[in-house]
């Protein structure tokens, strides 16, 4: 009897593991982008919004609904006017030669004229010296392109690749569609490389820059492998600047890359441990991803799904304040007031699922975290310029997405310096409002002519 208890006690002790086990295993296979930090292409049945009941109007506009139009182009910048008037009365058929003109009705055609490429041809010619017998060719001109293409072909070039994320060959046929420029894929990879050695200061300055910014989101994603490393794709994101950095390797020193070795203001991330290493720093963890781990717990039912669906209700209320916060209907004050009762809630509900004996192993352990890092979930509500949320760094990163799943990564280290430059230009010239073709033609020709870049300031 002793040893048929003892067998009972050790199936049941299986039987618990496995049932755990089970429980885990479904919870991933519902993982998706709403209770996971999976990216939303990745989601296997997307919901769709339910079919809407026809109401019988017309498609379009509706009677009453103040239309909009296109704005018109300045006068100053129209490049050709024609003055057209009416041969005829409409209704009569009576001839209005040398009636005098009423009003006019201004109407734009916006046309983009046939490209044909400019090529310029310097003939070196070499002459001999009497004195010594020598023959002497001709050098270039100063400030001439050292290959066969000009400034701003290069730029074009680049950003078609690394601002549009076309490869090297789709880069090459929309050169000849619609540029009429035959060029090689040799020559995209030069042109990109060029265009990378030139912004190299100005990226540079750009990462300084975030790394002694008062707040920074951070954040990071892998992007492929260079050679048999894997490689990681680094952001920090400011209001006025975006820096990249693409790095082998997702740790502490990397981190300390983006942001400097004790960066000391405010940063907004998510739970990745290596940003813990800056004690200086204000800490804000982003509620965003704290939200799709309450969903996670919310769907695996039971006790653990009680608590995750009232912390995600707790989490409601939070951003509702928030949001009043932001569009000026209260003040410091009364945020902090009003968020003492959710703050004690979610501390609540939070030690529970951490002790629970029925909790699930992932939701003790998230619970766990989020307790110890408890200062770092409610930095927002004290601290002015602080934000509940990361997406500013998800933003910016979401671009690099959808470039590494059309490149597959990098493939050199010049390649790697490419992207991560060009990203950090097109991010940052979006938020100073910079033509960034402009400023990187500029850059190039500045370079030829042995001067530093301009300026990246609107």
């Amino acid at each position: 009897m002793e040893e048929l208890a003892k067998r009972v006690k050790d199936l049941e002790a299986l039987l618990v593991a496995a049932l755990a086990r089970i429980v885990e295993l479904e919870g991933q296979t519902r993982q998706d982008s709403n209770n996971s930090s999976k990216p939303p292409s990745s989601d296997m049945k997307r919901k769709r919004k339910p079919p809407v009941e026809p109401t019988g109007r017309k498609a379009g506009g509706q009677p009453g609904h103040e239309g909009r139009t296109r704005d018109q182009v300045p006068t100053e910048d129209v490049d050709a006017s024609e003055d057209v008037d009416p041969s005829a009365c409409e209704n009569c058929g009576e001839a209005l030669d040398g009636q005098p003109r009423l009003d006019a009705c201004i109407r734009q055609v916006t046309e983009t004229p046939e490209f044909q490429a400019f090529v310029q041809e310097f003939r070196l010619w070499s002459k001999w010296c009497p004195k010594c017998g020598r023959t002497t060719r001709a050098g270039m001109p100063a400030g001439s392109p050292k290959g066969a293409f000009g400034p701003r072909l290069q730029a074009r070039i680049a950003l078609l690749s690394g601002r549009f994320r076309l490869t090297r060959r789709e880069t090459r046929a929309v050169a000849k569609s619609m540029f009429g420029v035959t060029i090689s894929v040799g020559s995209v990879q030069a042109c990109c490389e060029a265009a990378s050695a030139v912004a190299a200061p100005t990226t540079e300055a750009i990462h300084q820059e975030v790394k002694q910014s008062p707040e920074v989101n951070a954040d990071e994603t892998g992007f492929g492998r260079c050679g048999k490393k894997r490689m990681w794709l680094w952001v920090g994101s400011t209001k006025k600047a975006e820096a990249f950095r693409l790095l082998p390797g997702r740790g502490k020193a990397q981190a300390r890359d983006l942001l400097g070795e004790d960066f000391p203001g405010i940063l907004h991330r998510d739970r990745w441990k290596p940003y813990e290493q800056f004690k200086k720093a204000l800490h804000q963890l982003c509620h965003g991803h704290i939200r799709r781990d309450f969903q996670s717990m919310l769907e695996s039912g039971g006790e653990t799904g009680t608590q995750g669906a009232m912390l995600k209700l707790a989490s409601d209320r939070a951003f509702h304040l928030w949001h009043q916060f932001e569009r000026g209907e209260i003040d410091r004050p009364a945020l902090i007031r009003l968020m003492k009762p959710i703050r004690a809630e979610f501390r609540q509900r939070l030690i529970r699922l951490r002790d629970g004996a029925t909790i699930i192993k992932k939701a003790r352990g998230t619970a766990k975290d989020l307790l110890r890092q408890w200062d770092n979930l409610w930095t927002y509500v004290d601290m002015e310029g602080a934000n509940p949320t990361n997406n500013e760094a998800e933003s910016a990163i979401r671009k690099a997405v959808l470039w590494r799943k059309g490149s597959f990564g990098a493939q050199s280290e010049s390649g790697c310096r490419f992207v991560e430059r060009l990203l950090t230009l097109v991010g940052t010239a979006r938020k100073r409002s910079i033509d960034l073709l402009d400023w990187l033609t500029r850059a190039i020709q500045a370079d030829l002519e042995g001067q530093p870049a301009p300026s990246f300031e609107a």
